[in-house]
């Protein structure tokens, strides 16, 4: 759903069921409005609400910024995230490919707490302990001309990562992106500069047309 058109939209997701009351759209449109504000939209042409992804305890509120100038045949894409506890929309981390193997194994529903870990690989912090960027930095020490690289060792910056419920989550729409995201035939176009483009023309299906979809 188009963001600028986003109150719109919303009521014609009504009428399968499931919608947003008031106090949602409310809080919603708030929280869009800070992230659009914010330093991260400056870097999308486009921004739109993904959806909804239900809880136990909290639901999850996804959009997504679109970018379309320099970027050949395909628009670089980048997801946001909220928890209907404060409506503060972030992107992502890069995506946790550790786990790939369990994510299909995990068929429980969404807790709601994005802190959830489903998988603990990380060592115990120490109530001592300090984080990296708070450690005095060593002098740099002299390298064995002996010793392994990283090229001939692929696992010696390897950092183990805990399987979260928002890594979860990121994967989950990344699926439903990829298998479920269809558009109108004309919806779109490809510019002499290679690159996808709304058409401007289009002005969206008839009545018989949308019942074939």
């Amino acid at each position: 759903m188009d963001i600028l058109d986003l109150e719109q939209s919303l009521k014609f997701a009504n009428y399968n069921g499931i919608g947003l009351n008031l106090e949602q759209r409310f809080h919603l449109q708030n929280g869009i409005q800070r992230l659009l504000n914010s330093d991260l939209a400056h870097s999308f042409e486009e921004f739109k609400f993904w959806g909804r992804v239900e809880g136990i305890k909290n639901d999850y509120y996804i959009c997504i910024g679109v970018l379309y100038s320099n970027q050949y045949e395909f628009p670089t894409k980048r997801f946001f995230w909220a928890s209907s506890t404060d409506f503060s929309f972030k992107p992502f981390k890069a995506m946790n490919n550790q786990h790939f193997d369990e994510f299909d194994k995990l068929t429980s529903l969404f807790s709601g707490d994005p802190n959830k870990i489903y998988i603990k690989v990380e060592p115990e912090r120490q109530p001592g302990d300090q984080d990296d960027d708070a450690k005095p930095q060593d002098a740099p020490k002299e390298k064995d001309p002996l010793a392994s690289t990283e090229e001939e060792d692929p696992n010696a910056s390897f950092v183990p990562r805990n399987l979260t419920e928002v890594d979860r989550l990121q994967i989950t729409i990344y699926a439903i992106e990829n298998d479920c995201r269809i558009m109108p035939k004309g919806a779109v176009k490809l510019t002499d500069q290679h690159e996808v483009r709304v058409n401007n023309a289009f002005r969206g299906l008839s009545i018989e047309e949308a019942l074939q979809v």
